[in-house]
């Protein structure tokens, strides 16, 4: 029996060491925002170090979603709201961001094989999800 929770950690230290937890970050938002001309287009209206950082946040907390379907309070409301506070994202950009996150594990992660894949797809699929429902029932493209 494969314990996918403890391939997922151990490559998370491998690409987020102890002293430099920012570097896989910036190379997963920059893949986020180039991935497709969608996202270059959303991102060029949403620029700025806001909300970077706000992605930052969500995707630290969304690793903390599991099976137990517990979501931080941080996170929720992150994903209804829809002002400068929220994270405005339309719901068709969430798959940009599953894909985003396993191509910069495969070029971070020494260790990656499609075991380690598996393991971040799993790790971040009820996070990811819980955002993306979220921006069906709020997200307003108005906001935009």
């Amino acid at each position: 029996m494969k314990f996918y929770r403890d391939i997922f950690e151990a490559s998370l230290n491998r690409v987020l060491p102890e002293n430099d937890k920012k570097r896989f970050f910036q190379a997963f938002y920059t893949t986020f925002i180039h991935i497709s001309p969608e996202t270059e287009q959303h991102f060029s209206r949403h620029a700025g170090e806001e909300g970077r950082q706000l992605i930052y946040k969500c995707f630290f907390a969304m690793l903390a979603v599991d099976g137990v379907l517990f979501v931080p309070d941080f996170l929720e409301r992150t994903a209804r709201e829809q002002s400068d506070e929220g994270l405005r994202l339309p719901p068709r950009l969430f798959a940009f961001w599953r894909e985003s996150m396993l191509r910069t594990v495969r070029a971070h992660d020494p260790l990656c094989d499609e075991e380690v894949l598996t393991a971040w797809a799993m790790a971040i699929a009820p996070g990811l999800e819980y955002l993306r429902r979220q921006a069906e029932l709020h997200y307003r493209a108005g906001g935009e």
